[in-house]
């Protein structure tokens, strides 16, 4: 290979070609890509904190003051009748798993080896 291989001078004129559309670091900062120089990190990792645990505080007062599923219900969300095939559905579990059979009924049937 030599210095003037077509791959090498590709690589060349793409890599120029990106630095010159490279942003800016001001560009980057106001992105939210850099953190700002001007500012001390410590500062910058409090700034940080505070803002998670306002996101966190936010989200927490939402989930404890959500709608119940009866007020969804009034106001046209949800559907009463959802409800009702939901709870069919959940007695219908709750009786096959009541009637489901022991493990010696299972090995006696040849479904569970026994591993005794």
């Amino acid at each position: 290979m030599t210095a003037t291989d077509p791959s090498k001078v590709e690589n060349s004129q793409r890599l120029d070609n990106f630095l010159t559309q490279r942003p800016d670091a001001q560009e980057l900062v106001d992105k939210n890509i850099l953190k700002d120089p001007k500012v001390a990190p410590a500062i910058q990792q409090q700034r940080d904190e505070l803002s998670k645990a306002r996101i966190q505080d936010t989200l927490r007062h939402k989930i404890d003051h959500r709608p119940t599923r009866e007020e969804l219900v009034e106001h046209h969300i949800l559907e009463p009748s959802m409800g009702e095939d939901f709870q069919k559905m959940q007695d219908s579990l709750k009786g096959k798993i009541t009637e489901r059979p022991d493990r010696e009924t299972l090995v006696q049937q040849g479904i569970l080896a026994d591993k005794e």
